[in-house]
Protein backbone atom coordinates (compact mmCIF):
# COMPACT_ATOMS: atom_id res chain seq x y z
CA UNK A 1 0.00 0.00 0.00
CA UNK A 2 1.53 3.59 -0.56
CA UNK A 3 1.85 5.99 1.88
CA UNK A 4 -0.84 8.36 2.41
CA UNK A 5 0.59 11.51 1.03
CA UNK A 6 1.13 9.81 -2.04
CA UNK A 7 -2.08 8.54 -2.25
CA UNK A 8 -3.34 12.47 -1.53
CA UNK A 9 -0.97 13.88 -4.32
CA UNK A 10 -2.33 11.49 -6.83
CA UNK A 11 -5.77 12.08 -5.92
CA UNK A 12 -5.06 16.25 -6.34
CA UNK A 13 -3.35 14.77 -9.16
CA UNK A 14 -6.68 13.41 -10.76
CA UNK A 15 -8.98 16.55 -9.61
CA UNK A 16 -6.77 18.60 -11.74
CA UNK A 17 -7.17 16.79 -14.64
CA UNK A 18 -10.75 17.29 -14.20
CA UNK A 19 -10.71 20.56 -13.22
CA UNK A 20 -8.77 21.46 -16.31
CA UNK A 21 -11.91 19.86 -18.66
CA UNK A 22 -14.06 21.79 -16.49
CA UNK A 23 -12.11 25.08 -17.29
CA UNK A 24 -12.74 24.28 -20.93
CA UNK A 25 -16.23 22.82 -21.29
CA UNK A 26 -19.25 23.51 -23.15
CA UNK A 27 -22.01 24.09 -20.83
CA UNK A 28 -23.69 21.11 -21.85
CA UNK A 29 -20.79 19.04 -20.12
CA UNK A 30 -20.35 21.01 -16.65
CA UNK A 31 -23.02 18.46 -15.21
CA UNK A 32 -20.86 15.21 -16.16
CA UNK A 33 -17.96 17.00 -14.77
CA UNK A 34 -18.61 18.59 -11.77
CA UNK A 35 -20.50 15.03 -10.77
CA UNK A 36 -16.72 13.64 -11.35
CA UNK A 37 -15.43 16.83 -9.01
CA UNK A 38 -17.81 15.53 -6.17
CA UNK A 39 -16.92 12.12 -6.74
CA UNK A 40 -13.22 12.47 -6.29
CA UNK A 41 -13.53 15.08 -3.82
CA UNK A 42 -16.18 15.03 -1.33
CA UNK A 43 -14.49 11.67 -0.45
CA UNK A 44 -11.17 12.49 -0.41
CA UNK A 45 -12.22 15.76 1.90
CA UNK A 46 -13.53 12.83 4.14
CA UNK A 47 -11.00 10.31 4.62
CA UNK A 48 -8.70 13.17 5.05
CA UNK A 49 -10.98 14.72 7.97
CA UNK A 50 -11.15 11.14 9.32
CA UNK A 51 -7.81 9.68 8.77
CA UNK A 52 -5.29 12.03 7.79
CA UNK A 53 -6.06 15.53 10.15
CA UNK A 54 -6.20 14.02 13.12
CA UNK A 55 -2.89 12.10 12.67
CA UNK A 56 -1.56 15.65 11.49
CA UNK A 57 -2.51 16.73 14.35
CA UNK A 58 -0.81 14.23 16.64
CA UNK A 59 2.25 14.06 14.55
CA UNK A 60 2.60 17.79 14.03
CA UNK A 61 0.56 20.01 16.02
CA UNK A 62 1.98 23.16 14.73
CA UNK A 63 -0.06 22.67 11.63
CA UNK A 64 -3.05 23.08 13.84
CA UNK A 65 -4.26 25.66 12.15
CA UNK A 66 -3.45 25.02 9.19
CA UNK A 67 -5.15 21.79 9.45
CA UNK A 68 -8.30 24.10 11.15
CA UNK A 69 -7.91 26.07 7.76
CA UNK A 70 -8.02 22.92 5.65
CA UNK A 71 -11.43 21.78 7.27
CA UNK A 72 -12.92 25.12 6.66
CA UNK A 73 -11.77 25.36 3.04
CA UNK A 74 -13.25 21.53 2.88
CA UNK A 75 -16.70 22.69 3.77
CA UNK A 76 -16.79 25.76 2.18
CA UNK A 77 -16.00 23.88 -1.26
CA UNK A 78 -18.23 21.18 -1.25
CA UNK A 79 -21.33 23.95 -0.52
CA UNK A 80 -19.94 25.66 -3.34
CA UNK A 81 -20.13 22.37 -5.43
CA UNK A 82 -23.72 21.01 -3.89
CA UNK A 83 -24.95 24.79 -5.58
CA UNK A 84 -23.46 24.35 -9.04
CA UNK A 85 -24.64 20.67 -8.74
CA UNK A 86 -28.17 22.36 -8.81
CA UNK A 87 -27.18 24.99 -11.01
CA UNK A 88 -28.42 25.77 -14.30
CA UNK A 89 -24.79 25.70 -16.05
CA UNK A 90 -26.09 28.39 -18.29
CA UNK A 91 -26.96 30.77 -15.72
CA UNK A 92 -25.19 33.86 -15.18
CA UNK A 93 -22.53 33.80 -12.83
CA UNK A 94 -22.01 30.13 -12.95
CA UNK A 95 -18.99 30.26 -14.69
CA UNK A 96 -17.46 32.19 -12.05
CA UNK A 97 -18.37 30.41 -9.30
CA UNK A 98 -16.81 26.86 -11.02
CA UNK A 99 -13.14 29.61 -11.69
CA UNK A 100 -13.74 30.52 -7.76
CA UNK A 101 -13.97 26.54 -6.26
CA UNK A 102 -11.48 25.76 -8.81
CA UNK A 103 -9.15 28.26 -7.54
CA UNK A 104 -10.10 27.32 -3.82
CA UNK A 105 -9.39 23.84 -3.97
CA UNK A 106 -6.08 24.51 -6.37
CA UNK A 107 -4.99 27.10 -3.24
CA UNK A 108 -5.87 24.40 -0.73
CA UNK A 109 -3.57 21.79 -2.59
CA UNK A 110 -0.59 23.51 -2.71
CA UNK A 111 -0.96 24.81 0.78
CA UNK A 112 -1.25 20.94 2.02
CA UNK A 113 1.59 19.77 -0.77
CA UNK A 114 4.18 22.57 0.06
CA UNK A 115 3.73 22.97 4.04
CA UNK A 116 1.15 20.17 5.70
CA UNK A 117 2.67 17.08 4.26
CA UNK A 118 5.95 17.84 3.75
CA UNK A 119 6.05 19.42 8.01
CA UNK A 120 3.84 15.77 8.24
CA UNK A 121 6.13 13.70 6.48
CA UNK A 122 9.09 14.61 8.99
CA UNK A 123 6.68 13.22 11.74
CA UNK A 124 5.97 10.09 10.44
CA UNK A 125 7.25 7.02 9.50
CA UNK A 126 7.02 4.87 6.15
CA UNK A 127 4.91 1.83 8.19
CA UNK A 128 2.71 5.20 9.99
CA UNK A 129 2.38 6.31 6.50
CA UNK A 130 1.57 3.11 5.05
CA UNK A 131 -0.79 2.14 7.77
CA UNK A 132 -2.58 5.79 7.44
CA UNK A 133 -2.82 5.12 3.30
CA UNK A 134 -4.83 1.85 3.85
CA UNK A 135 -7.04 3.73 6.40
CA UNK A 136 -7.32 6.66 4.01
CA UNK A 137 -8.52 4.22 0.96
CA UNK A 138 -10.98 2.60 2.69
CA UNK A 139 -12.76 5.67 4.08
CA UNK A 140 -12.58 7.35 0.70
CA UNK A 141 -14.43 4.27 -0.34
CA UNK A 142 -16.90 4.83 2.40
CA UNK A 143 -17.94 8.00 1.36
CA UNK A 144 -17.69 7.25 -2.35
CA UNK A 145 -20.79 4.34 -1.91
CA UNK A 146 -22.17 7.01 0.85
CA UNK A 147 -22.58 9.63 -1.97
CA UNK A 148 -23.28 7.34 -4.53
CA UNK A 149 -25.90 5.03 -2.73
CA UNK A 150 -23.52 1.98 -3.50
CA UNK A 151 -23.41 2.36 -7.31
CA UNK A 152 -19.79 4.37 -7.66
CA UNK A 153 -18.60 6.05 -10.32
CA UNK A 154 -15.38 4.75 -9.49
CA UNK A 155 -13.99 3.14 -13.03
CA UNK A 156 -13.99 6.91 -14.34
CA UNK A 157 -10.52 8.15 -14.24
Amino acid sequence: MPGVITLIKDDHKKLEAVFKKLESAEPADTPPLLQQVQELLVPHSKAEEQVVYPAIREAAPEEGSDVDDGLAEHHHVEETLKSLLGADPEAPGVDGLIAAMIGEVRHHVEEEETQILPAFAEQADNARLSELGEAFVQAKERALSELTGGTTGATRS
